[in-house]
């Protein structure tokens, strides 16, 4: 067996005997006190780490599939759509078995899965050739600038607001990247465009998704479904164009069986990852992902250490760790953002509602003087959700995607 893949198994060894672990105290605690704070507390645990798992393995296997299996996967791009027909159809078996309604969806809804599919199937396309030039910590380095294609985006078609604090932590993150790419001693324009154009297109997928999920009303398993064709056409035509001389060694039967088993691994491992993202984003406020979600760049980038021998300096790190400082600050705004809208708007909710009980009984006095501080909660509660999906730190993985 490769080294590699040996060093990418015993990666994900280690992550699922963890899971295992916490697993099990978690449900011999919950036996003992059910309501125990400790027992949510190792049910996110659990998560985590199957998210580190899926998605670091993922990294890994992409990295190894496109340099090393077989002196370096000849079609890049045909694996690439490859695994946006796979999502579409473990999605419709998952929707199948869960006895879920595919449901009808609009013109709208349609529209924006599209547009989210090709947005998809662009992003991962680039990232995937960009491990032809580049290392797994450069390019997790690289996307961490995410957020800022997000922000500027957002801000452009107003479904962002600009403020000092957020313009500062788009230049502390802007200059963190800056310093991991000057640090970088083996640097490569080609692949450091390509995770570029990668975040580029993530995005506009990422706000295209938030608008479509907002507007149409589907889940995140159905807009997988509904976006699944764009995405497989958007890359069909490149794979014609680019790879078609390359396809004829996939004629014979033993290097198809081969190719489908080599799909088939990490295929599964996306679609895992996106309902392990989907349980986590309920049970976990945006700003605890987004610091699980630094933590695991940081994670990756020690794997990749280990399972391909890469080499990293103390500026990159420097850059790196600014990077992810900035992205700590941004979800700190917008977590405090969502907290005060929150609370102007359950203040103005419950303006005329008391009005309308105290109608008639001569207390309009005690209503108008009542304002937003009435409703706010007791020191300590931290109930109030942050559910906006710009809090969120930006997807930093090669498939981590609705």
């Amino acid at each position: 067996m490769n080294s590699h893949v040996a060093s990418i198994l015993q990666e994900l060894v280690f992550f699922l005997s963890l899971v295992c672990i916490s697993e099990t105290l978690r449900r011999l605690l919950r036996r003992a006190k059910p309501q125990s704070r400790a027992v949510e507390g190792l049910l996110i645990c659990s998560l985590v780490l199957g998210w580190y798992s899926v998605s670091i393995t993922l990294v890994l296997l992409n990295k190894w599939v496109m340099t090393s299996w077989k002196g370096g996967l000849p079609f890049p791009l045909l694996y690439t759509m490859s695994h946006m027909v796979l999502k579409g159809c473990f999605a419709l078996f998952y929707l199948k078995v869960t006895c879920q309604p595919l449901g009808l969806p609009s013109r709208g809804a349609c529209c924006g899965a599209t547009l989210v599919g090709v947005m998809t199937a662009l992003d991962v396309a680039a990232s995937n050739m960009s491990f032809l030039f580049i290392t797994v910590a450069f390019y997790t380095m690289l996307k961490s600038a995410s957020l800022i294609f997000i922000l500027v985006l957002g801000v452009l078609i107003r479904m962002e607001k600009c403020s000092f604090g957020i313009a500062g932590t788009v230049l502390l993150i802007a200059l963190g990247i800056f310093m991991t790419s000057y640090g970088e001693t083996e640097f490569d324009v080609q692949g450091f465009w390509l995770v570029i154009s990668s975040e580029l297109f993530a995005a506009m997928r990422w706000l295209a998704t938030q608008k479509t999920l907002h507007a149409s009303g589907l889940s995140a398993m159905q807009t997988v479904l509904f976006m699944s064709p764009a995405s497989s056409l958007t890359l069909a035509p490149i794979v014609w164009w680019r790879e078609r001389h390359k396809l004829k060694l996939l004629a014979e039967p033993k290097e198809l069986q081969q190719y489908i088993l080599l799909v088939l691994a990490p295929g599964f491992l996306a679609f895992l990852l996106l309902l392990i993202e989907v349980q986590l984003v309920k049970v976990t406020s945006s700003l605890t992902l987004s610091v699980f979600g630094n933590l695991k760049s940081v994670v990756t980038i020690l794997f990749s250490i280990v399972v391909f021998g890469e080499q990293t300096t103390g500026l990159q790190w420097s850059g790196l760790l600014l990077a992810l400082t900035g992205m700590l600050i941004y979800a700190r705004i917008k977590n405090k953002s969502v907290a005060v809208d929150s609370l102007a708007h359950a203040g103005y909710q419950a303006l005329p509602q008391e009005a309308e009980e105290l109608d008639g009984h001569g207390d309009t006095a005690e209503v108008e003087t009542k304002g937003v501080d009435d409703v706010a909660p007791k020191a300590g509660d931290t109930t109030l959700p942050a559910t906006t999906l710009g809090a969120k730190s930006a997807p930093v993985e090669v498939e981590e995607e609705l």
